[in-house]
């Protein structure tokens, strides 16, 4: 490939690092056309683009975009890039799940919101439930003891309204 050629792609691939919030490095050798067709379209349908990248093209970009990231290690052998533009949990879901249908496809690592992280680390990101589940649950666990303490704090006046009821109800029955 000409100088300019290589120029030209590597500009195109940061230009696409800098629009994704995330990157996640996979291999692909032994995957069918099919099967890269298949995932592509499931990723397209979640925001992601999934691109065959040459390792030394990837690397000019990602020392233009990340100098201080270290994917050296990552680039090896065939390598292709998610590029996640919308949320990057749904587009690792998609990745981990073909990867246990197709074992030819191999996560590599990647970096997800500007933190670098190996395969395992993905893969235990992969499994997290969406944001939106995370948050609430947050929001549930922070809400519960206020909840309490609110209940505790009105405990006495409640009881205190009930007594009153209840000596007032006890006066009318003597009354009549």
């Amino acid at each position: 490939m000409p100088k300019p050629e290589k120029e030209l792609k590597v500009e195109e691939i940061y230009e696409k690092l800098s629009k994704a919030n995330s990157v996640i490095f996979t291999e692909f050798s032994g995957l069918t056309v099919a099967d890269l067709t298949q995932l592509r379209a499931k990723l397209r349908g979640v925001g992601a683009e999934y691109r065959v990248v040459k390792n030394t093209l990837a690397l000019r970009a990602f020392k233009k975009f990340m100098p201080s990231k270290n994917v050296e290690d990552y680039l090896v052998g065939p390598t292709a890039f998610t590029y996640c533009y919308n949320d990057p949990f749904t587009t690792l879901k998609i990745l981990l799940d073909f990867s246990k249908e197709h074992e030819k496809l191999k996560l590599k690592g990647g970096i997800v919101e500007g933190e670098l992280y190996n395969a395992e680390e993905i893969k235990a990101l992969a499994n997290l439930p969406p944001k939106e589940v995370l948050l609430s649950q947050l929001i549930g666990s922070i809400s519960a003891p206020l909840t309490r303490l609110v209940m505790s704090l009105n405990w006495p006046v409640n009881k205190l309204v009930w007594t009153l009821n209840a000596i007032k109800n006890e006066k009318e029955k003597i009354s009549e």
